[in-house]
């Protein structure tokens, strides 16, 4: 079985809880798809990515509206050309809400996909400024962070590769292909922080991670890859009791299928979100909601963007 590994700036992460509350709402942004490549199957998918993590990770995100004297602005690669910087003017975000703008591109040989959180600044109110800056999480604005507030960012997928798109990732079938549903996860993972946040960086000792919640899982502190943005290759955890490889550990071969694990979980409680449970599982997937048309005008200086590469 061939192995692609995650390497690079991108990341897909989900998790949902049955019977919880929702918390954050994920919006996938589709302007980029230029090439047509979110098929109905893929945007499924996606769905319950967003449904997922929406459900389990409980944290209040602050609004912000562009406006008046307020004006804030994001920027994040093109993920339909990686290589190239998107600058938005102007923009405004509902409470609770991230936005995540997807798209695919001709990757570099063996990645599958490249994502991270954006880059922001904002001019206005003290108030403005720290509800676009750090999503109201007072923790993210230390001088040794302990929480992290993003707008969102970007997640570009490789247009090379034969992907299988699953109708209901409850279940586990015999499949080929490169799995979307794991790929979307770790991805996620990435714009929420894991190897892309300075909570995250807080928290890396050598090449080990020692966040509290992390090493409660895991028993003490968890080696990392050489780049310290993902699990040491084979790093392994549990979901609901059953033994698999880290959904953050930087390898996924043909044909598998990796939920995201108690220590993937914990990694996103040290970066700061509040998740509900370390065992949060997939459930229904959920209608498609409408695309979300940006709004251009202004002008910003923007802070610095993350990515990380699934290779």
């Amino acid at each position: 079985m061939r192995e692609k590994r995650f390497g690079g700036a991108v990341a897909v992460s989900l998790a949902l809880c049955a019977g919880a509350a929702q918390g954050i709402t994920i919006q996938f942004d589709y302007s980029y798809d230029a090439e047509g490549f979110f098929s109905a199957d893929k945007r499924a998918v996606l769905n319950q990515v967003a449904s997922l993590y929406g459900s389990n990770l409980t944290d209040s995100l602050s609004a912000f509206t562009s406006a008046g004297g307020n004006h804030a602005s994001f920027s994040f690669f093109d993920p339909a050309n990686d290589a190239d910087t998107i600058n938005l003017t102007n923009q405004s975000l509902a409470a609770d809400t991230l936005r995540i703008f997807v798209g695919s591109s001709a990757l570099g040989s063996g990645v599958l996909a490249v994502g991270g959180p954006g880059g922001t600044a904002s001019s206005g109110s003290a108030a403005f400024n720290t509800a676009v800056t750090t999503r109201g999480q007072a923790g993210a604005s230390l001088a040794t962070p302990t929480d992290f507030g993003p707008w969102g960012g970007a997640v570009s997928f490789s247009s090379s590769f034969s992907w299988y798109a699953d109708a209901d990732v409850t279940t586990l079938e015999s499949f080929s292909g490169t799995d979307f549903y794991s790929v979307a996860m770790h991805e996620v993972g990435h714009v929420l922080g894991i190897g892309t946040a300075p909570s995250w960086s807080a928290s890396v000792v050598g090449s080990t991670f020692v966040g509290s919640n992390v090493e409660a899982v895991a028993g003490g502190a968890v080696g990392l890859n050489s780049v310290h943005d993902h699990w040491a290759s084979g790093t392994a955890s549990s979901i609901n009791g059953v033994s698999q490889l880290a959904a953050m550990s930087p390898s996924i071969g043909a044909g598998e299928r990796k939920y995201f694990t108690e220590l993937d979980w914990a990694a996103l409680r040290d970066v700061g979100w509040q998740v509900t449970s370390l065992d949060a599982f997939p459930v229904a997937a959920v209608p498609e909601p409408a695309n979300y048309v940006m709004l251009l005008a202004g002008l910003g200086l923007f802070g610095v963007m993350v990515r990380r590469r699934y290779v």
